[in-house]
């Protein structure tokens, strides 16, 4: 089981990514703050699900709720977590959980790895998806040596 180490979550790296995907999908509750101005905000609670200890059916549930805002590659780091906890069950259900995804649900079987640095490549410009559907051909994504990822504008 990956766990996550909050002390790498400010890290540009795909570790540093996968932290904050994890921290971005996570239930949060309802709280006010007060402003510079002293102007009172009321944030309302977020709907979200712990990936670590979740059952499939949670998941399932949680993807398919239409009424929580979720960013692609949330969804995405979702369905990669699915792969790597419940990979019988995936294979299984991956028709009923969403027919669109039919080609990138194989792709995440085929390609999966039991690596946080895996789950890290979703939050990045053309790494989304593994089918290349959402590429973007004015953008690069380079790594150097140290792991430290950067985005350069063609």
């Amino acid at each position: 089981m990956i766990t996550f180490n909050q002390s790498k979550k400010d890290q540009k790296t795909f570790e540093g990514e996968a932290i904050r995907l994890y921290n971005d999908v996570l239930p949060q509750p309802a709280r006010t703050i007060v402003n510079k101005l002293g102007k009172r905000i009321d944030i309302t609670a977020k709907k979200g699900i712990n990936v670590t200890n979740c059952t499939f059916k949670e998941a399932v549930n949680w993807l398919a709720d239409t009424r929580t805002k979720k960013s692609e590659s949330s969804t995405m780091f979702v369905h990669r977590i699915l792969s790597q906890r419940f990979p019988d069950e995936y294979s299984k259900q991956k028709d009923k959980i969403d027919n669109r995804l039919k080609l990138e649900h194989e792709l995440i079987q085929s390609n999966m790895k039991n690596d946080i640095d895996w789950l890290g490549e979703v939050g990045y410009q053309n790494k989304v998806r593994l089918d290349g559907s959402l590429e973007n051909k004015k953008s690069k994504v380079s790594i150097s040596r140290t792991g430290k990822i950067t985005i350069k504008k063609i």
